[in-house]
């Protein structure tokens, strides 16, 4: 089930790119003020506008710098879960269940939930929207994967990986970590803390099968 598409991203960089042309414009208007005025205390009053507006541009220059950062970050997201395969999806849940083995018990009660409702009951905001939505188009291959093993090599797999993730969902709550965070540190979790790109979107794709399927999250 997929998220419908946004283009949240796109217009807060139009936003913040249009705020500073304003921003500029300003700094230019004033600075040409300066040039014909002759009051020095209008004088100084226009340099402090203008010592106002250049940290405005800063800050706005500070958030189109991190913007465009994370558009790179996720399209080299995007592009690498693309590329991953089931032997990478299958590392990482192999790597998981080694990181934490628990029993389960009342596993059995897989309910697909609207991912929308999901997002808004957890404190999700569009900031993890993207990411989302990429774990959720691979979570169908992760269901094969974790279907297959369990049939074939060790039926409690399902369970295994359910508790590990609840369990670590459950001790970052109690931190009190909540919210986009909280996504972050469980993809982190799911990740196995590992830094490699296929790492990383294999250990989403599974975040985003659970989150799809069971119980991690509120449902």
């Amino acid at each position: 089930m997929n998220l419908q598409p946004q283009n949240w991203q796109q217009k807060r960089k139009d936003d913040l790119e249009s705020n500073m042309k304003r921003i500029i414009d300003l700094i230019g208007d004033y600075e040409k003020a300066l040039t014909y005025e002759e009051d020095p205390a209008k004088i100084t009053k226009t340099r402090d506008k203008i010592v106002n507006l250049k940290a405005q541009q800063k800050e706005c220059q500070d958030d189109l710098n991190s913007c465009e950062q994370a558009q790179l970050e996720r399209k080299n997201l995007a592009l690498t879960m693309t590329s991953i395969t089931d032997e990478d999806i299958g590392f990482v849940i192999a790597a998981l269940l080694r990181q934490r083995v628990f029993s389960c018990e009342d596993q059995d009660d897989f309910r697909l939930t609207n991912p929308e409702q999901k997002m808004s009951k957890n404190g999700l905001t569009s900031d993890i929207r993207i990411s989302l939505e990429m774990g959720l188009g691979k979570a169908r291959e992760v269901r094969y994967l974790i279907e297959k093993n369990a049939k074939i090599n060790f039926p409690d797999v399902p369970e295994k990986l359910r508790a590990a993730l609840n369990a670590e969902y459950l001790r970052l709550v109690e931190e009190g970590i909540q919210g986009d965070e909280l996504f972050k540190r469980l993809h982190n979790f799911s990740s196995c803390q590992n830094p490699d790109l296929k790492w990383i979107t294999a250990g989403l794709a599974i975040l985003g099968y659970f989150f799809e399927t069971c119980d991690v999250f509120e449902p």
